[in-house]
């Protein structure tokens, strides 16, 4: 079971959590109020505000495509420096980019596999240059301030942000078991973005069974989808670790002088 990671009240973006607490390198703890992973925060109400305000961040570091934090921007914090890095080859198409949702569920319009389309999609977030070069970005990002707060995230908090975290933890030295739960602890806030996707679409003419099912395979974390990037990255780069220092060039040790406590 994952120690303390602490879970962050918001009333739209039900997804946010503070890394602190999960058990890296030597037993050393992520230290808390540094690291905090999640959803796009553009639909935020006053007491989500001050919440967040609450953390004190320095930084919020946006994976989604210019598409996305363009048509639906982050509410801007005061003091807060932003980082748009698009991490996905193809993102939103424009004329679908209305939701937050919509990179998500253009392509279920003809019943698409849902399944299938996650699951070729995880790979090539680690592998195509652009999502490496958004990876490369976010840790030197992370190692740029001694004293930075950062919150990352796309749109749900689940893919691309999901990645990143996974990355980020086995780089603190946090085991593979803890990485993988934290992964699929986002399937919590996916059980009621699904409910609700579902009681939104039901009377469409598009929705049956098999759109169901697409979607459900689509707002889920699974973990068929992380072990096929996994298992990927491994056969082309040799282990997760060869890919965190040869290929994204992560500083591990002052990551870990960072963040560990």
């Amino acid at each position: 079971m994952i120690i303390n990671m602490r879970k962050i009240d918001l009333s739209y973006q039900k997804n946010v959590r503070d890394l602190g607490g999960l058990v890296g390198f030597k037993g050393k703890k992520v230290k808390e109020g540094r690291i905090y992973r999640g959803g796009f925060l553009g639909k935020v109400s006053q007491k989500d505000i001050d919440t967040i305000n609450s953390l004190h961040l320095t930084d919020i570091i946006d994976f989604r495509g210019e598409d996305e934090f363009v048509s639906r921007p982050d509410y801007r914090f005061d003091g807060v420096t932003y980082h748009n890095i698009p991490s996905m080859k193809a993102d939103v198409k424009k004329e679908d980019s209305k939701t937050e949702d919509s990179n998500l569920l253009w392509f279920l319009g003809d019943n698409t596999d849902g399944f299938a389309h996650m699951y070729n999609l995880y790979p090539e977030l680690l592998t195509h240059d652009i999502g490496i070069n958004a990876l490369k970005k976010f840790f030197e990002l992370l190692v740029s301030k001694s004293d930075g707060v950062f919150y990352y995230h796309c749109s749900q908090g689940k893919d691309r942000a999901g990645l990143a975290s996974y990355l980020l933890e086995i780089a603190l030295g946090v085991s593979e078991t803890d990485a993988r739960e934290d992964y699929l602890l986002t399937n919590e806030a996916m059980e009621i973005k699904i409910k609700n996707l579902k009681y939104m679409l039901r009377n469409e003419p598009f929705y049956n069974e098999t759109y169901e099912k697409a979607l459900e395979e689509v707002f889920s974390a699974k973990v068929e989808y992380l072990d096929h990037a996994l298992e990927t990255v491994k056969a082309i780069y040799g282990s997760i670790e060869k890919y965190l220092i040869e290929v994204l060039k992560v500083d591990v040790n002052k990551l870990r002088a960072l963040y560990l406590e």
